[in-house]
């Protein structure tokens, strides 16, 4: 099961009451007054607003599937929907539109860590959907947010985007297909110590020494081109006793980190996590959902940033910041 974590911020009003628990299989928030709003087993959906008329921003649009659940557990709400990818908003698109509650969300391609520059048009104009008060300026009138960590399902199932090894297709892995890196680029320019460097601090891949010196023996032969050559390169790397102790396949963390170091999506949650706190209302919530216990690190580091509360431990921050110095390195020319 994915390692869940929902962290909850209250803007303004954060003082000593930041952290959240462990990251457990159950989500959790530590504050008691969140606690109380979210009783039983509640929707992140439904938790995020109480308020009726509330203007909430889906900061990871995908397939729609947060935004149909905000739309329908607020039946009066609305949805400002961000996303890199043209296609997956196209997708969600349809399926809002089938909802019948498409009249209802705003859609606006981009990234979420530029949120209050893609909503300033918006507050300007007032163009959002079913908006008739007008906007009161351009910060504090979002009434909810949801970040949802990683890929869609979409994306996944899209074989020409290279994100799964199970099928053959060439190495892409971009969210937004318009920017220059792609997978492709990293796999045959990087060195085998800036490759291993990726493959162990993006997802701390025992192997990453071996599956290096592999895919650089492979491509002084010729290059790597598609995620097949990619994932036979891996299980060759990877001892067949080892292979053989688990179910998951050997390619797993390699496409993982990949996948992570072309879209920015460490960074992204911490950028992104200021960002989208600009634009929140008085005590508006912000919801994070991650998938490893590094976005987990990566969001609870930000949330104590934004409290104004002392880090735990100096050595997390500097974790974080040879993470963003090692990603941000594999686009020099």
């Amino acid at each position: 099961m994915a390692n869940e974590v929902i962290a909850f911020l209250r803007c303004h009003n954060l003082a000593g009451k930041a952290e959240t628990d462990s990251a457990k299989d159950e989500p959790q928030a530590t504050e008691a007054t969140i606690q109380d709003s979210l009783p039983g087993r509640r929707s992140v959906e439904e938790g995020i607003s109480s308020k009726p008329d509330a203007i909430f921003l889906d900061c990871t649009l995908g397939t729609g599937g947060h935004t149909l659940a905000m739309l329908q557990a607020h039946p009066t709400c609305r949805v400002i929907a961000l996303d890199r990818d043209a296609d997956s908003m196209q997708f969600a698109k349809r399926r809002l539109e089938e909802a019948g509650v498409f009249h209802r969300v705003t859609l606006v391609q981009g990234d979420f860590r530029h949120a209050p520059q893609l909503l300033q048009p918006l507050f300007d104009n007032q163009e959002i959907a079913g908006e008739s008060q007008g906007w009161t300026g351009a910060y504090g009138r979002i009434d909810g947010a949801l970040i949802d960590a990683g890929m869609s399902l979409y994306q996944v199932t899209w074989a020409e985007r290279g994100l799964s090894f199970r099928s053959d297709a060439p190495l892409d892995m971009r969210y937004d297909r318009t920017q220059e890196i792609s997978a492709y680029d990293l796999v045959n320019r990087l060195s085998a110590s800036e490759f291993e460097d990726l493959l162990f601090k993006f997802t701390d891949e025992r192997w990453a020494r071996r599956i290096a010196e592999f895919v650089v023996a492979q491509r002084n032969r010729s290059p790597i081109h598609t995620t097949s050559e990619l994932a036979q390169l891996i299980e060759a790397a990877i001892p067949a006793a080892v292979r053989h102790q688990t179910r998951v396949h050997p390619a797993t963390k390699t496409f993982a980190a990949l996948r992570l170091a072309v879209n920015d999506e460490f960074w992204a949650l911490e950028e992104g996590a200021w960002a989208v706190s600009s634009v929140l209302a008085h005590k508006a919530r912000l919801a994070i959902l991650t998938y490893s216990s590094n976005e987990d690190r990566t969001v609870k580091h930000t949330y104590r940033r934004l409290a104004g509360r002392p880090l735990e431990r100096d050595s997390s921050r500097s974790k974080a910041g040879r993470k963003k110095e090692v990603g941000r390195s594999l686009r020099a020319p």
